[in-house]
């Protein structure tokens, strides 16, 4: 890739010229998301036997974003909450994952990760940086940074607004903001 300016979306011409750079934004996302798949699937291996990819993912949004509920992981993920639960309980059961009853509200209960869950995890990224510094080779650091900067945008901009229940409102009140749990 070489270095050259970057069109903000301001500057896409509105119309099919759009459509189609969101049609092979699309695409690429498409690629990402299979790459990473396969990652967390080894890596959840490396974690534990008994741990799939799934478990890895709701593993890294517990960490990123918690405390949660399952709730919340299930809208934040939209999966089924069956399988949300499933997999909790085995995240749980290889304590990887910390459930204690939210202080506002005891029969809401809050999920972080457990302090094994930060050790394991901790090695598992230096394998998955290693995999992406190979993808990123060639990429100037203006690259990078642009392309984490519109990452970021673009993931803000789907900020998940918690339902104003028990769960939701626990799950705010422990992270300080008053809007969402993220």
């Amino acid at each position: 890739m070489q270095d050259r300016p970057f069109p903000t979306p301001d500057s896409a011409e509105p119309g099919a010229g759009r459509d189609d750079i969101v049609a092979d934004i699309i695409s690429e996302f498409s690629e990402v998301i299979a790459f990473a798949r396969s990652r967390w699937a080894r890596y959840a291996e490396d974690v534990h036997a008994d741990l799939r990819g799934v478990g890895l993912i709701m593993l890294q949004v517990i960490m990123r974003k918690g405390p949660l509920t399952a709730t919340g992981i299930a809208q934040m993920l939209d999966m089924d909450k069956a399988v949300v639960s499933r997999q909790l309980a085995k995240l749980r059961e290889l304590e990887l994952v910390d459930a204690e009853p939210a202080s506002e509200d005891r029969r809401v209960t809050l999920l972080t990760a457990s302090a094994r869950a930060h050790e394991l995890l901790d090695g598992i990224r230096v394998k998955w940086a290693g995999a992406y510094h190979e993808r990123f080779a060639g990429w100037s650091a203006a690259e990078l940074d642009h392309l984490r900067s519109g990452l970021h945008r673009f993931n803000a901009s789907a900020d998940l607004q918690l339902p104003d229940s028990p769960s939701g409102r626990c799950s705010r009140d422990q992270s300080g903001d008053a809007s969402t749990d993220e």
